[in-house]
């Protein structure tokens, strides 16, 4: 009875400790950039953040729960979100408050983003082709009534059509890309 009663408050104590230490770390986690002191923000620039991220933040959040978009539509969207809040930012910072706030989340480039933006799009359309060139593939090698010539000669033509389409969607892409 005694040990059960040790490990109980043993458990307990424990218990306590473990949710006293956690709700510490995610009050500091929550906080954001304007609790950091290595900025030295005004009261204004405070007020001005916390309003940019009660803005965006059920924006991001009502991209993730749209259904009717794909996994790369919701990423494609909020990436575009995130280089907007970024840019957003960037405007509330003096450029003493820009360069702590680089050197803790990185150099802030609209361009490199464009950039990201601009590949992920035609790497995207690069998988849609393959996946379409396979299925059609398939569909021809499954097809009873073809002879061995007709299959062949419908391969071909298939192989040689993605290779002009995909070639056409890496120029254009390059072309894309060195504009920014």
């Amino acid at each position: 009875m005694k040990k059960t009663l040790l490990l109980l408050f043993i458990g307990l104590f424990s218990f306590a400790l473990s949710g006293y230490s956690q709700s510490y770390d995610v009050e500091t986690y929550y906080k954001g950039i304007e609790s950091y002191n290595d900025l030295h923000l005004t009261s204004e620039q405070i007020a001005k953040i916390q309003k940019l991220k009660r803005e965006k933040g059920p924006r991001f959040a009502a991209i993730g729960r749209d259904r009717s978009l794909s996994g790369y539509e919701k990423g494609r969207r909020k990436r575009e979100l995130a280089l907007k809040y970024r840019e957003e930012m960037h405007a509330i910072l003096s450029e003493g408050q820009r360069t702590a706030w680089e050197n803790r989340y990185g150099k802030f480039s609209p361009d490199y983003s464009m950039k990201d933006t601009i590949s992920d799009d035609y790497e995207a359309r690069l998988d849609a082709l393959e996946r379409k060139y396979d299925a059609d593939k398939d569909a021809i090698e499954d097809n009873p009534s073809l002879s061995k010539e007709e299959r062949k000669a419908k391969e071909k033509a298939l192989k040689n059509a993605y290779k002009a389409e995909k070639e056409r969607l890496k120029a254009q892409k390059k072309a894309a890309k060195n504009q920014f």
